[in-house]
């Protein structure tokens, strides 16, 4: 069952280090940011299905083994984070001035639409309604890596955003904003390309 966050996730996770596929190659990351956190990458065609389930990518699941959080995108989608994750975002917001009518609203959008949940046996999530209206998801959806969480789009709004990202990819990234690199190491491991996608 899922339920509303009213506040915080209380955390004790371990998170550990992946590979993750996209394109021609894999990713080995370990976490700029911080060692006890996974970057998620690549991208993979799932499907939603009658219940409400989506199976989470395999590489990915043992980040979520003490809990998965999901809640409105600031984009046309659903993002998903791990407990630790979210008690960073969730920490950021509510330190925003309750006297800001901007940050009012940021908290609205982003607590009541939040719920919390656990992977079954087969590794599946339930989305609830409410976010599949938000986003938009239908039967097939992709899951998209996007570093510190992940993200489930509608596989007709994900083809919009790629070709936008692609097209743009330049601009995107001279107006992106500049941060300071962390000494930590990060593994680039070539092999073949090898699509997953659900049993």
């Amino acid at each position: 069952m899922l339920n509303v966050l009213s506040g915080k996730v209380d955390i004790w996770h371990n998170l550990y280090c992946i590979g993750a596929d996209r394109g021609n190659f894999s990713l080995s990351v370990f976490a700029p940011y911080s060692e006890t956190n996974m970057i998620f990458a690549g991208e993979y065609e799932h499907r939603i299905d009658p219940q409400g389930r989506v199976a989470i990518p395999a590489r990915f699941k043992m980040a979520f083994i003490d809990g998965i959080i999901l809640g409105r995108a600031y984009d046309n989608c659903v993002v998903v984070y791990t407990p630790e994750e979210w008690e960073r975002a969730a920490s950021d917001i509510a330190h925003q001035p309750a006297t800001s009518a901007s940050a009012r609203k940021l908290a609205r959008l982003t607590f009541s639409g939040a719920f919390a949940g656990t992977l079954d046996r087969s590794g599946r999530v339930v989305v609830p309604v409410q976010l599949r209206e938000y986003a938009g998801l239908g039967e097939d959806v992709v899951i998209v890596g996007t570093g510190r969480f992940i993200e489930i789009w509608s596989s007709s709004a994900w083809s919009e955003e790629r070709r936008v990202l692609d097209t743009e990819a330049s601009d995107i990234a001279e107006a992106a904003p500049r941060v300071t690199p962390q000494p930590e190491q990060t593994q680039i491991v070539g092999r073949q390309y090898e699509p997953e996608t659900d049993e």
